[in-house]
This record gives structure tokens, C-alpha cells and sequence, in this order.
């Protein structure tokens, strides 16, 4: 899997491409953990993730908790159909945020931590 990252708005946009899976977990957990050193909103772009699996979305659930706890702002944004299809059946559409576009994610992030859809 292949990572960038970018701040659009307030916003650190982490960039994901190719599949999300139990190999990509190291590398995925240091660079959010890079980019949660910015303390602000965090939003995930799924556009280019072809491939979810079940440790993929425990990290999700991880990570969210994490930063919850620290009160950042996390958001996934603009995934594939089959990856919103996956995540709408593991429910974590309930728990994180989830968008359509970057331009959806809210501009004030104090205190934004509910899930949208």
C-alpha cells in the first residue's frame, strides 16, 4: 500500500492507495501516528483503496479510538463502493465519519468526533 499525506483546510488528509490489509498494518499505524503529531482533524482518503480486510477495519476502529481519546477529529472520506460496502457492514460508518468528498468534512472540528453519513 502506498501513503501520502497532505493539510488541506485544517485538516491532515492521509492518502491510501492500493489494498488495505494485514500486510500495510505497520505501515499504516506509523504514518497516522505521524500524522496525528499535527493535532488536528485527520480525514482518510479511501478513493484509491481496492481492498479491505478484517484487520484493516480493527485499525480503523483502533486509530479512531486512539485519537478520540485524544480529541482529534477522524474522518474517512470518498471511498470505493466496495469499500463502503465492507465498512457499512462492519458498522463503521457508526463510529467514524464517513464522506463523500474532502469538501464535506466539517471546517470546525472542535469537539467533532459523531458520525455523519
Amino acid at each position: 500500500m502506498n501513503i501520502t499525506k497532505e493539510q488541506i483546510q485544517g485538516t491532515v488528509v492521509v492518502h491510501l492507495e492500493g489494498r488495505f490489509d494485514f500486510g500495510s498494518r505497520k505501515e499504516f499505524k506509523d504514518e497516522m501516528e505521524l500524522a496525528t503529531e499535527a493535532m488536528c482533524a485527520i480525514a482518510l482518503d479511501l478513493e484509491k483503496v481496492t481492498f479491505v480486510d478484517s484487520s484493516a477495519l480493527g485499525l480503523l476502529v483502533i486509530c479512531h479510538q486512539n485519537l478520540k481519546s485524544k480529541k482529534v477529529p477522524f474522518y474517512l472520506v470518498n471511498p470505493q463502493t466496495y469499500v463502503k460496502q465492507v465498512l457499512n457492514l462492519a458498522n463503521i460508518g457508526k463510529m467514524i465519519p464517513l464522506y463523500s468528498t474532502i469538501d464535506e468534512v466539517p471546517k470546525s472540528h472542535e469537539g467533532s468526533v459523531v458520525a455523519s453519513t
